[in-house]
């Protein structure tokens, strides 16, 4: 079946080898790749691989460089595989095994693997359980990994693109307009994608990637998607879990790092935060006492 990766790529000369070798090498799935400005010859490098279509563009940001992807692939399905992420081997069997079985299906997702800067697997994501619908398992927090869903690109007419003003939570975005869309997903029962967690890349942003995902859960809640009630009450849960993976990712490293140093400066960098982490950090806190006390 007509699969094709797409990804948009900015000054990845650090990364780009070894995604790319995952999608052809591994997988034999082609690669769309739109160059987003790179000055780091990048953009060269993948233009020389083979299974890789380049296109370049001035910087305009990773939405407008995912959605020029979408636009030009010709590609009866797509995923999305950011630069500095990686495809298992197997992805391309365990879709076309799963679309065999479910020939209508619009969006297929599996679990993903986190690992650090250098490789070192540090958490592990199932694929969500798509219960009771797809719609209310993103809302209430499962996550989808964006090197993890395929879709059939002729859903992006129903659903749109990506929203180049969102700079936190546009992925999260666009899977709550598809579901919205289409309630024909599949769940893949595969860790396939794997996501790769930058030291620091997370922690200068956590208070804009808190704000950015409750506007987009809000916004989703107010969908005519299914029971009104029902939506409110998963969206709270899923501002829930969301504040939870803000906390750890974001939010605790800073913390923890703080604290090693300065349990004053700790507790001035609490203070800074938004009160809705507050239980976490002290919960967290006692917990790392508990811990060195035995």
């Amino acid at each position: 079946m007509d699969l094709e990766a797409l990804t948009a790529s900015y000054n990845s000369a650090a990364t780009l080898a070894g995604t790319l070798a995952s999608a052809w090498e591994r997988n034999r799935i082609p690669v769309l790749l739109v160059d987003d400005g790179s000055t780091d010859g990048s953009d060269d490098f993948a233009a020389g691989c083979e299974g890789v279509r380049v296109i370049r563009q001035s910087n305009a940001g990773p939405s407008v460089a995912r959605n020029r992807a979408i636009l030009e692939s010709r590609a009866a399905f797509v995923l999305f595989l950011d630069s500095d992420d990686l495809l298992l081997p197997g992805y391309r069997e365990a879709f076309e095994a799963a679309l065999a079985a479910h020939p209508d299906a619009d969006v297929f997702v599996c679990g993903m693997q986190v690992v650090d800067d250098d490789g070192r697997p540090i958490g592990h994501n199932a694929a969500p359980s798509l219960q009771p619908t797809a719609f209310l398992s993103i809302l209430g927090g499962e996550p989808v990994p964006t090197n993890g869903i395929v879709v059939r690109r002729e859903v992006f007419a129903r659903s749109g693109l990506f929203q180049p003003g969102l700079h936190h939570a546009e992925d999260l975005d666009l899977w709550l307009r598809i579901a919205a869309a289409t309630d024909k997903w599949v769940r893949m029962d595969h860790t396939l994608a794997v996501y790769r967690l930058r030291a620091g890349s997370l922690s200068k942003n956590g208070n804009a990637m808190w704000q950015g995902i409750r506007q987009v859960v809000a916004k989703a809640a107010g969908r005519p998607v299914g029971a009104s009630r029902q939506r409110r009450a998963t969206a709270r849960h899923g501002v829930a879990n969301a504040a939870r993976y803000v906390y750890l990712t974001a939010f605790s490293p800073l913390l923890r790092q703080q604290a090693r140093s300065s349990v004053a400066g700790a507790l001035r960098e609490l203070a800074r935060l938004p009160v809705r982490f507050w239980p976490l950090a002290l919960h967290d806190g006692y917990t790392s006492i508990r811990r060195r006390r035995k």
